[in-house]
């Protein structure tokens, strides 16, 4: 009997592994789904696996794409963990991004020191094709605001930060996240030694990486989180959420 029991646990096994792999990888199936929907290439910059047995309760396979041409614009495609086949992807959202960050560069470089680095991340639920080649401000306009606008700030420091110079320039800088006008909005700055070399790539991947300051391999010597709940009216009162990273 127990024989015939492990033989066919082995039987399912083999069907299960045949059942999530079809006739394509979870690779090919995601990138279809993308360049059919969006009409454009797309190049595979990472992938996470997902659960082969239980992927209805631990997920299914990710990939991180970008358009060809630009990674700037990197975001997640995957399939649900839900029984029927469904993909999703945060396209739309790395689209706006982008728009954000190069729409708002003269104003943010009024009050970011020049040795810092940065980009604008949108987070929304929104993966509707038809926003594709819309604006986000006529996004927020014509459509909701519902949506969170993210600035991420790499400062990079020589040795630990004087943090009165720089507490009036991040708080201009969030006030300019601010008045979008967006249903969230949030503050995210790492003070990193300036002999650091990866801070670029970094603050190009945070919509996807999901590594805070506080567990990136770097040198961080402190960290600024803070959001659209937080009570503060001055940049005196910004810094004091400041935390010294700890060694």
């Amino acid at each position: 009997m127990k024989t015939n029991k492990r033989i066919t646990m082995i039987i399912l096994l083999i069907l299960v592994v045949i059942g999530g792999t079809g006739c394509m990888s979870s690779e090919g199936n995601i990138l279809n789904y993308l360049e059919g929907k969006y009409g454009e290439k797309f190049a595979v910059e990472g992938k996470q696996k997902g659960s082969l047995l239980f992927p209805n309760m631990y997920g299914r396979d990710k990939l991180y794409v970008y358009p060809e041409g630009k990674p700037e614009q990197i975001f997640e495609a995957g399939q649900s963990q839900s029984k029927e086949i469904h993909y999703y992807d945060g396209y739309i959202s790395a689209i706006w991004g982008d728009e954000l960050t190069k729409s708002l560069n003269d104003q943010l470089e009024k009050y970011l020191p020049k040795e810092s680095i940065y980009r604008v991340f949108v987070n929304s639920s929104e993966d509707d094709a038809r926003f594709k080649d819309l604006s986000l401000y006529d996004y927020i306009k014509n459509e909701n605001n519902k949506l969170m606008v993210v600035l991420e700030v790499a400062i990079r420091t020589d040795g630990e930060p004087n943090l009165d110079e720089y507490s009036t320039g991040l708080y201009q800088a969030f006030e300019v996240i601010k008045n979008l006008q967006t249903k969230y909005c949030t503050l995210s700055v790492g003070f990193v030694d300036k002999s650091e070399d990866k801070m670029a790539d970094y603050i190009r991947t945070s919509n996807v990486n999901n590594l805070p300051w506080s567990n990136l391999d770097a040198q961080v010597y402190g960290y600024l989180m803070v959001d659209d709940r937080y009570n503060f009216h001055s940049p005196e009162e910004l810094m004091k959420y400041y935390k010294v990273a700890e060694e």
